[in-house]
């Protein structure tokens, strides 16, 4: 079992009998830490409700009264805890949860857990404020996989009993949900194409999001390519067939049921005329690989793609651990019309951080050329250092406040 970081949160919520909501794309492990917890947990009664079981869905469907009637039975002797897993395939559950959890506050741990954010957005729909501790699971993070302390990866045993170490070009190629992690290698590439066609299948398809499923299809292919960019909306329009209005409800959908991040420029004050369109992440470069179709191997990794992928690992996992452990902080990146461009920029409470990203062995100075123009035009703002990260054997100081960072140092 991998150990992951939120683990302790969670189970510091629930051990204090405390409800929370716990959102992230499919098979990021929500399901396997809750169930973990409920299998170590003796002390309490559990009612759990998984709706992505057709009988279970049905049954609730047309019966939503059903889990608190049953709640209620047992709450009059003994404390409980309710587990209802992809909550937002029937949102008007979360109306006896908010109802359970008012009449027995001491009694009841309530345990949410979603894989869309979409209907849970919608309007009339209860999200229980003040009721429950919203979290978020994202696939793992390197210190999950990777031990910071002696630098070695660490040995993670895949399906089949074998274990293997994790190279961080199999990172850039598969990814780093845990199902893939720990697959064997000749089953990866599948289980990610699963992945991907189940998602159309399931979230548009059956929720009738997109009309044209043949054209959604082709705007997820051309989306997944241009991850970690800023996308050209009326050319995706163009090679799709569909307005442009369409397109950006499409990139909201994807926000939404948490297949991308948007990064949003730095737009503070500059005398540089500075790029305005937010960028759009998968959040998963497996994932992104596999829905762009893409092909890639370690001989593609040697080329402009490499590059490209390695940047979007590191955004993402600068962006898994400010969501985890920072989630006040800002992020951001700035590109102006010249070209100029830092890949990465990370606003505290009191300071910026400035953050390029390279595949590259040997830090070089024209990689942080950038980077100084930012630090020198936004000096003001309280920027302290700014950082390299790269493939290097180890950190080293550039120039008096830019440091290189090996990207299994983060």
């Amino acid at each position: 079992m991998l150990n992951r970081y939120i683990t302790s949160q969670i189970e510091k919520y629930l051990d204090a009998s405390k409800s929370i909501l716990l959102l992230g794309p499919r098979q990021v492990g929500k399901s396997t830490l809750i169930e973990n917890y409920l299998q170590s947990c003796k002390k309490n009664k559990t009612l759990i409700y998984r709706l992505q079981d057709i009988p279970t869905f049905q049954e609730l469907i047309l019966h939503p009264e059903m889990i608190s009637s049953k709640a209620e039975k047992i709450l009059e002797s003994e404390s409980l805890i309710l587990y209802i897993d992809e909550v937002q395939k029937i949102p008007q559950l979360l109306d006896g949860c908010q109802y359970l959890i008012d009449k027995y506050k001491n009694k009841i741990s309530v345990i949410l857990t979603g894989s869309s954010a979409r209907k849970l957005r919608a309007k009339d729909v209860n999200l229980l404020p003040g009721r429950v501790f919203v979290e978020y699971m994202h696939p793992l993070i390197i210190p999950e996989i990777f031990n910071t302390e002696n630098q070695q990866i660490l040995p993670i045993k895949v399906k089949g009993g074998n274990k293997l170490k994790i190279s961080l070009e199999e990172l850039l190629i598969h990814g780093s949900l845990p199902g893939v992690v720990t697959e064997q290698q000749e089953f990866k590439s599948k289980l990610l194409k699963s992945y991907v066609l189940n998602y159309l299948e399931e979230e548009i398809r059956i929720e009738a999001l997109a009309r044209n499923l043949g054209a959604f299809s082709k705007f997820l292919e051309l989306s997944a390519h241009e991850s970690g960019s800023a996308p050209n909306l009326s050319r995706l329009s163009q090679e799709t067939g569909i307005s442009v209005s369409t397109v950006q409800n499409y990139f909201q959908l994807l926000e939404d049921t948490l297949i991308t991040f948007s990064i949003p420029p730095f737009q503070k004050k500059s005398r540089k005329q500075i790029l305005s369109t937010p960028r759009y992440i998968f959040f998963d470069v497996g994932i992104r690989n596999e829905a762009s179709r893409t092909h890639i191997n370690e001989a593609v990794l040697k080329t402009e793609t490499g590059g490209k992928l390695f940047e979007q690992f590191i955004i993402l996992e600068l962006i898994k651990r400010i969501k985890y452990a920072y989630p006040y902080y800002k992020y951001y990146f700035w590109r102006t019309k010249t070209g100029l461009e830092v890949d990465f920029i990370i606003q505290t409470e009191d300071e910026l951080i400035p953050i390029e990203i390279k595949y590259t062995n040997t830090p070089r100075k024209e990689h942080i050329k950038h980077l100084k123009i930012f630090m020198e035009e936004y000096k003001k703002y309280g920027i302290k250092k700014g950082f390299l990260i790269g493939k290097f054997s180890g950190a080293m100081k550039l120039e008096d406040n830019i440091y290189a960072i090996p990207w299994n140092e983060l």
